[in-house]
Parts: C-alpha cells; structure tokens; sequence
C-alpha cells in the first residue's frame, strides 16, 4: 500500500470509528473532505479542534456547554424543582425541540450496564443524588430509554429515591420497548413525555 492510500485509510478508519458510520459512508465522507477545497477541508478540522478544547460539561446537569453551567441552568425561567434525567446529550436536545419539559434536566452518560463494566459509580448519579439533597426537587422525571439498561438505571433511581417525598415518574410506553429515545419520532415522543407515569 502507498503513502497516499494509507493516508486515505487512515481517514476512512476515523470517520468509521463515528457512531452509526458504517465502511462505506466512511469512505464517502472521507472522499467529501478530498475532494473539497482546502477552506472546507480547514474548516472541518478547526470545528473539531475548537468543539474538543472549548467544550466542557455543566458542572450542575452535565449538559455540552461553553461555560461553567449551561443555558438551561442559567435560565431563572425553568422550574428547578423538576429534574427530567436523561442518558445523553442528544436527548436532551430532542425534549428541548419538542418545548415539553419546562424544569431542568440531569445527563447521566450512560446506562447501567454490568456487562459492560458500567456501573452506577461510571455514571452521574451520585450528582445526581447530592442535587435532589441539596434541592427542594418535587418531580424526578425519568427519561430514559425502554431497554433492560434504561429500566435497571430507572429502578436504581426510584430505589435510591423512596422514602424522599419527591414524585417519580418515568416516560410512557409510547415509546417502543427496546426503542431507542433518539430514533422516535417527535409525536410519539411527546406524547410518551405528556403520559408519563409514578414508579
């Protein structure tokens, strides 16, 4: 193999290691980027480079944000009181699209998930649990995903909750069992959010 087709490699083997990018859209991609000229070429690699160094995460809800605490934490509009809890961030971002939830929210990185070594300890749930302390929290609203790792993680939080007079409840099952959040459509999600039920 030449220098120029490992270079090419090397590219189709970055954008393959992107989630839901499969070999062939990888290198479709990668023939994009040479086939560009070389300002949207930078400009790509810049983006990169700027959201990698000057993106962090909230240090209240763990929410993608440019500063110490995000734009729906510093909203003194949104009702605190309420905490929707969350996997990731493009959750997040489907619920704020579809103006449903008006509190704010917690992103735990994940799911429980002991076969993949994912433990509660891996996830932002003793944030979580010091938040809800430190708060007057009335609602917990569960968020996640209808998966044997989304309900072990609900449990586990309606587990850690009971006892603490603060109400639970947990997205409908408007959403397909085994679904994933990030591939349902805004009708059933919405309807899922305005249906949800106590745990």
């Amino acid at each position: 193999m030449n220098e120029s087709s490992e270079i090419l490699e090397n590219l189709i083997n970055s954008f393959a290691k992107l989630p839901g990018i499969g070999r062939k859209t990888a290198r479709r991609l990668a023939y994009f980027i040479i086939n560009s000229d070389s300002s949207t070429a930078g400009d790509f690699a810049r983006s990169i480079l700027e959201a990698k160094s000057k993106l962090g995460l909230c240090s209240i809800c763990y929410n993608l944000t440019e500063h110490g605490t995000c734009e729906i934490c510093r909203d003194s509009r949104r009702d605190n009181g309420i905490i929707c809890v969350v996997e990731n961030f493009s959750d997040l971002y489907l619920f704020e699209k579809l103006s449903v939830h008006k509190g704010s929210y917690h992103v735990l990185g994940g799911l429980i998930n002991p076969l993949d070594g994912i433990n509660p300890s891996s996830l932002k749930l003793f944030q979580l649990f010091e938040r809800i302390d430190s708060n007057a929290v009335s609602e917990v609203i569960i968020g996640l995903n209808h998966s044997v790792e989304g309900d072990t993680t609900a449990l586990y939080i309606a587990d850690r909750l009971k006892g603490k007079n603060i109400k639970i409840s947990r997205l409908a099952t408007g959403i397909p069992i085994g679904g994933e959040i990030e591939y349902t459509d805004e009708i059933t999600l919405k309807q899922a959010f305005r249906d949800r039920k106590d745990i």
